[in-house]
């Protein structure tokens, strides 16, 4: 472990983004399970508890590796809900995998007010611990946070003001008892994978009695200064207005540098917002009063603002990376964009979009493989399908309509001639008497399998009328397959023999059915195993998109 840390420190070196890099120790998180199981059920073995965490510089996620480890070697269970993560280093960011959501890259630059979790955990660089450990205490929205920092805190002004911001338990005997502030473990790096003569202090800052909006308070009252009312607080509701989304979609066609244009963008809305907040804030009480203008309603009226600010523009950065969401069903498309919701609370900066595009392919990736799987089993049926060679089992079905029941069978190809049911097809079921809402989805979903497999759909024909005839075509209007939709359901699908034969190899390999070339010529139907060695690999190699290629789409060519 510690040669692998070695190589990655050298790497991080090279890199310039040794960011005081020292990771945390399992001794360390030790203390961290333990206690935050310690209030969980009286039975030891039965110590379960779950929760989303906001790791902050999380380098190789070594917190997370050792609750994993910890969970499985002792008694008790701490359940990582959601994983989100805050990390600079470009080359620790490609290391992580597509469950681990990304919340900012730049500390500095990023607000933790509008981050709800329960839990955040930080061992932050020691040359900057007093302001990290100021800001995570002011500024977080959460219920507890565990620190690793150096023994020596107990001696920080800045650290004791932070702290002097929270408020003290005082309504039961058990909150009396309570401590907002806590030392839970103490450690050192002389063992650790990369070893340094710093002693250190395991914290636990209690939150759960601290007013939720507290960080937010102190960032409104250090901007705008504005004074305070006894007016009850008020919602209000933010609704972007179109000359602003229409505005930016027409920038963006135009220019070829998206990222400075949706930065440039952003940085000026925000200012301009900043500008007019401070103009009501600069307003007298007396005034403020007589108008009906209270502190509460402009800082609710500010955060709905800055919220939908960064909807807007994460949404637009999102839609520019169609190429890649054009080749999800829209299962996959929808799974992926409600995680996607998350991230809309992340600071907009080019490194942030950076992290966003290597999350967006990550997932990607993940969905591509299981959507075509999910197309070719649902259009497999007993009328599809033909054994392998040496397949001399009857294809039993193994579907009913409203899932799958039983054990799949294996080794056959589909048909490029398919009949079935709406119910067979991936995507959603529009209750709707008119063919488009029925099929449209699922007819376009067969389409994103296609162009993962090389046989990019250029132009798609849905008919209006059931039983009439609809045609998908790619390059030089060659077609694809063509459909016919019928009103009790039933789909008729004629493949290019081609395309077929892809989708029939790729789900092969990805099943295990086939390990090489030469077992299409052997295996499959003398039709189907014509000329089809060709697309062997060929889904990896069509599917895969790599993040300098998704960058493209953003940055000027």
């Amino acid at each position: 472990m510690k040669k692998q840390t070695a190589d990655l420190i050298e790497t991080l070196k090279d890199a310039g983004e040794d960011f005081e890099f020292y990771p945390t120790t399992k001794d360390m998180v030790r203390a961290i399970w333990d206690h935050a199981l310690s209030d969980a059920h009286s039975n030891s073995r039965d110590r379960q508890r779950y929760c989303d965490v906001l790791d902050i510089g999380c380098g190789t996620c070594n917190f997370r590796r050792w609750i994993e480890e910890l969970n499985r070697e002792e008694p008790g269970f701490l359940h990582l809900h959601k994983y989100f993560v805050i990390e600079k280093s470009t080359v620790l960011l490609e290391r992580l995998d597509a469950e681990t959501i990304v919340l900012g890259t730049d500390f500095h630059e990023t607000t933790l007010i509008d981050k709800a979790v329960d839990i955040i955990f930080c061992n932050p660089p020691y040359s900057e611990y007093e302001e990290w450990t100021r800001k995570i205490i002011t500024e977080s929205q959460c219920k507890g946070i565990y620190l690793v920092i150096p023994e020596r805190w107990k001696n920080s002004e800045i650290i004791k003001k932070a702290i002097s911001t929270l408020k003290a338990p005082l309504r039961d005997s058990y909150e009396r008892n309570a401590k907002v502030v806590e030392v839970i473990g103490h450690a050192d790096f002389l063992n650790a994978e990369r070893t340094a003569r710093a002693k250190v202090d395991i914290l636990f800052i209690n939150k759960v009695w601290t007013a939720k909006e507290a960080g937010f308070d102190m960032m409104f009252d250090e901007l705008f200064g504005m004074p305070d009312d006894n007016y009850n607080p008020y919602t209000t509701e933010y609704k972007e207005k179109e000359e602003r989304e229409e505005n930016l979609k027409n920038a963006l066609a135009a220019g070829k540098n998206k990222v400075e244009i949706l930065c440039e963008g952003y940085n000026a809305a925000r200012d301009d917002l900043f500008r007019h907040f401070k103009a009501i804030a600069g307003l007298d009480a007396a005034t403020l009063k007589s108008i009906g203008v209270h502190k509460e309603a402009v800082k609710e009226a500010l955060k709905t603002n800055m919220r939908g600010l960064k909807a807007l523009y994460w949404k637009a950065a999102f839609d520019c990376l169609d190429e890649i969401t054009s080749r999800l069903t829209t299962a996959s498309r929808d799974e992926v964009l409600n995680r996607f919701g998350v991230l809309k609370t992340v600071d907009f900066t080019p490194s942030n979009l950076y992290a966003m595009i290597i999350w967006v392919i990550k997932n990607y990736n993940k969905y591509a493989e299981k959507q075509m799987i999910d197309l070719y089993y649902g259009l497999s049926s007993k009328e599809n399908v033909q054994n392998y060679v040496s397949n001399k089992r009857v294809f039993v079905d193994f579907r009913s309509r409203w899932g799958n029941d039983g054990e799949r069978p294996t080794h056959y190809t589909l048909d490029y001639r398919i009949v079935c049911t709406h119910y067979a097809l991936p995507g959603h079921s529009h209750s709707s008497s008119d063919l488009r809402g029925r099929f449209t989805d699922k007819i376009q979903d067969v389409c994103a399998v296609a162009n993962n497999l090389g046989f990019t759909v250029e132009m798609l024909d849905m008919p209006c009328v059931f039983g009439e005839r609809g045609t998908a075509h790619g390059k030089d209007h060659k077609l694809l397959f063509e459909f016919r939709c019928y009103r009790n359901d039933n789909v008729h699908i004629k493949f290019n023999i081609e395309l077929m034969k892809a989708l029939n190899v790729a789900a092969a390999q990805k099943l295990g059915w086939i390990r090489k070339p030469e077992d299409i010529k052997a295996e499959f139907p003398p039709e189907m195993a014509k000329g089809a060695e060709q697309y062997f690999d060929r889904f990896k190699a069509c599917a895969a998109i790599d993040v300098n290629r998704a960058a493209a789409l953003l940055l000027p060519a």
